[in-house]
This record gives structure tokens, sequence and C-alpha cells, in this order.
């Protein structure tokens, strides 16, 4: 009988997992720039972050530069390493918590949105 490998027995190697965490660490911070405002995008379809900073008052409405878009950059590499094993990648994109979680596909059923907590790998 064939193995399924799950979010859970993944056999990464110490030093993709540690890219993993690297990555979650990444977007995490960016998912707490946006919702404090310090990233904001812009374009008639959003598709252009930019950095924005402290003004006298403690608000994020000074504009900064036009800023690369880490976030993207580190999901597609989490992807890349997930994809080793046959498995996806969850961004959960509220920063109160863990913000990149690895799971198998096949056990979502197309609903890991619902279902991320209890079959998901937090990658933390």
């Amino acid at each position: 009988m064939a193995t399924t490998t799950t979010a859970k027995t993944a056999p990464f190697t110490t030093a993709e997992w540690k890219t993993l965490k690297s990555l979650g660490k990444i977007i995490h911070q960016w998912n707490e720039d946006e919702c404090n405002g310090a990233i904001q995008w812009e374009g008639n379809k959003e598709e252009t972050p930019r950095r924005y900073y402290l003004d006298n008052y403690g608000t994020y409405t000074k504009k900064g530069p036009v800023i690369v878009d880490k976030e993207n950059q580190a999901l597609e590499s989490a992807r890349k390493i997930a994809g080793k094993y046959g498995l996806s990648v969850y961004h959960q994109s509220d920063p109160r918590g863990c913000s990149l979680y690895v799971y198998n596909a096949a056990d979502a059923k197309g609903r890991i949105s619902e279902l991320y907590s209890s079959i998901a790998k937090p990658v933390i």
C-alpha cells in the first residue's frame, strides 16, 4: 500500500524547514506592515506596493518608495519547497497568528481556509 505524504509527516530537511520558517517570518512581517498601514497598495488593481512612513501624528500617511512585493516572492519560494513533497502552502494573512502553513491539497478538498487549523502544519 502506498503511503501519502501529509503535512504532519513531510520529510523536510532541516535546511528546508529553516528556509520555510524564514519565509514565514517575511510573510508575517509583510502582513503586519499591511495591517498597520506601513505598506499600502496602489493602482487601479492594487498592483503596486508602496512603503509609507509615520507622520507627526503617528499615522502612516507619508508616502515612501514603491517596494518589491516580498510577500509574493516568499510565497513562491515556499510553494517550491512544499511542492517537492506534493504539498501546498496556505497563507493566513491575519498578522495575529501564524502566516504560513503546509498541507496536502487532497486532505483539504478545496476547503483549506476552513480546515487549515486542523489539517495543516504551521510553519513556526
